[in-house]
């Protein structure tokens, strides 16, 4: 992984500045529309302001008070309270977030011309900031093809175009309606940041498909169906029972018994998890902690297990 200059997160900062003073809420919004792995939380931060506001202003009307906020908000953007704060975040974001943003204010014709004049709200000299980020960027072996619209890594073994690329937490085109139906559930969680959400409905799929991988292979009967079915409660079993009556008849599932082998070895964290009941859920609040659990190389596995049983 390239470690980004410090000068780079400063010059993305200043950039809003460049196209005149109110144009941060461009990149607010940029900031809000791209699949980013965590929000900037403006929101919280000027409810962080009411708070203390009102604790000074006890006893005028809600109206003053809304009043009061803007203009004292206002004045806390100049002294640099927004400022500092989405320094702080740009400055936490992964390297994936930062090149996203790059490719979306690079090329932006409207962050490189000055519009209203070259200093910004702190009396800074920002005329050049587009220059800047380019070379602190070239410092850190990244160039920018104009022409291209795409950054470019000095180090071989890393494809700037692929990371960005890989937005989705699970690439596998599905036949079925419900399992495509569910994939496309299971990313759009994992790119707005619910990561619990995602895990959650990872699980659904796999043990779908576990269920599916079983009917296939013992046809609903008297003597199959307890296998994945629980007859007295008109339900399938949970999770961790399907994997147990699945890993036991592997070996009747003949040259795919060595792909079944592969995927036992990364639902672990799976099984852990307690089953369905809602109290018992465990919190994937971390982009990492969910992309090393490989839920697309499992479900891709098992994908080819359905497909050939």
């Amino acid at each position: 992984m390239i470690k980004l200059h410090p000068k780079i997160f400063e010059c993305l900062i200043k950039s809003y500045y460049y196209a005149g003073y109110y144009s941060y809420d461009y990149f607010l919004q940029t900031l809000e529309v791209l699949p980013l792995t965590n929000k900037f939380g403006l929101e919280q931060l000027k409810e962080q302001y009411r708070k203390k506001l009102k604790k000074e202003t006890d006893g005028i009307t809600q109206k003053n008070l809304e009043e009061i906020e803007s203009i004292q908000w206002s004045l806390k953007e100049k002294q640099g309270m927004l400022y500092e704060s989405l320094y702080g975040y740009v400055k936490s974001s992964s390297n994936e977030d930062i090149y996203r943003l790059l490719l979306v204010l690079l090329p932006d014709t409207n962050f490189k011309k000055m519009v209203f004049d070259k200093w910004n709200c702190w009396g800074e000299n920002v005329k050049d900031w587009h220059n800047n980020l380019i070379h602190y960027l070239e410092i850190c072996g990244i160039k920018y093809d104009s022409e291209k619209r795409q950054l470019i890594s000095s180090e071989e073994e890393l494809d700037i175009k692929k990371i960005i690329a890989k937005s989705d937490l699970i690439d596998i085109k599905f036949e079925d309606v419900f399992y495509k139906n569910l994939n496309q559930e299971i990313n759009k969680c994992y790119k707005f940041g619910a990561y619990t959400a995602s895990f959650i409905l990872s699980r659904k799929l796999i043990e779908n498909l576990v269920i599916d991988i079983l009917k296939k292979k013992f046809p609903q009967n008297q003597e199959n169906l307890d296998i994945y079915y629980r007859t007295r409660d008109a339900r399938f079993h949970d999770l961790t029972i399907l994997l147990k009556n699945f890993e036991e008849r592997k070996k009747e599932y003949g040259i795919d018994e060595q792909t079944i082998d592969e995927f036992f070895k990364l639902i672990k964290p799976f099984r852990n998890t307690a089953n369905s009941n809602a109290h018992s859920i465990i919190v994937w609040g971390e982009k990492e902690t969910l992309d090393k659990l490989q839920i697309e190389k499992m479900a891709g596995l098992l994908v080819k297990v359905l497909r050939n049983t």
